[in-house]
Order: C-alpha cells, then sequence, then structure tokens
C-alpha cells in the first residue's frame, strides 16, 4: 500500500507545462520601455489543447485569455500573424506544485506572470524582470528552442 502512497503523492508533486512562449515590440507608452531590448518588450504564450490554442496575454491594463481557432498546432504562425511577434520558444518545463513558486511580493508585469505560469520562481529567477532576461533563461535552462520571426 505504501507504493500507490508514495505514486500518488509523486503524482500531485510534479506536473508538466508545454507552451509555446511569444515575445514580441510590444507598443509601449511609458518611458522606461526605451530601455527594454527592441523586438523582445512584450511576453505572452499559448498551447495547444488538441482542439484549439489557448492565449494567456498579460497586459498593463488586465489578462486576456482567449480561445483561438487558429488550425492545427503545427500552423503556430497563424497565431501570431496579427502581432508584433520575434521570437517564438516551445517549452516543457516541469513545475514543482510542493513548493511556493515566489514567497516575496513582486511587480505585475508581464515577465513576472508567464513566470508564474511557466512555474518559474525561486532563489535562482528572482533577477528575471524583463523579456529579455527571460527569454535567455528560457533558452539556457529549459532547452528552448527559437523560431525567429523577425531579424
Amino acid at each position: 500500500m505504501t507504493w500507490l502512497k508514495h505514486s500518488l503523492i509523486e503524482e500531485w508533486k510534479y506536473d508538466f507545462a508545454e507552451w509555446y512562449v511569444i515575445f514580441e515590440h510590444g507598443d509601449m507608452p511609458w518611458k522606461l520601455a526605451k530601455l527594454l531590448k527592441p523586438g523582445i518588450r512584450h511576453v505572452w504564450a499559448v498551447r495547444w489543447d488538441g482542439f484549439n490554442w489557448i492565449s494567456f496575454n498579460p497586459r498593463l491594463g488586465g489578462t486576456d485569455i482567449q480561445v483561438l481557432p487558429f488550425g492545427p498546432q503545427h500552423k503556430i504562425q497563424n497565431v501570431v500573424n496579427d502581432t508584433n511577434c520575434s521570437v517564438i520558444i516551445h517549452v516543457n518545463i516541469r513545475r514543482d506544485n510542493s513548493r511556493i513558486r515566489n514567497p516575496w511580493p513582486t511587480l505585475c508585469t508581464c515577465v513576472e506572470q508567464t513566470k508564474a505560469l511557466l512555474g518559474i520562481g525561486g532563489l535562482r529567477t528572482w533577477h528575471i524582470y524583463t523579456a529579455n532576461q527571460l527569454y535567455k533563461y528560457l533558452i539556457k535552462e529549459c532547452h528552448g528552442q527559437p523560431q525567429r520571426f523577425l531579424e
């Protein structure tokens, strides 16, 4: 019976998150946007649920979650046609559900919300504040494969 209890705990403790993380130029009305890297100023994510694309787009005024009927999974270009997309990274991350992702208060930015969506947090990632820093982290730590749209 202990093997059953152990396996159920292990099932609860970890899950996997498969997302396409989209980086775009993003039109920002505030002056600090000039400090952000052009082409990688805003980040949002989509995932394929088997039937539709699900979009998670954190913005300054609120977070938009939409079902996008843009065709099959291999047609990721249809999802980003009407955006200023510069790079898409496909990531599959193992999330640890037994730990608090971030125990201290943070700003509610697109980067912080995307980190929460992916389960990225802790002492190793407290310094990730910009979309460019998140981009570099996903390439290095999560072995994400970038697909460039604009150079």
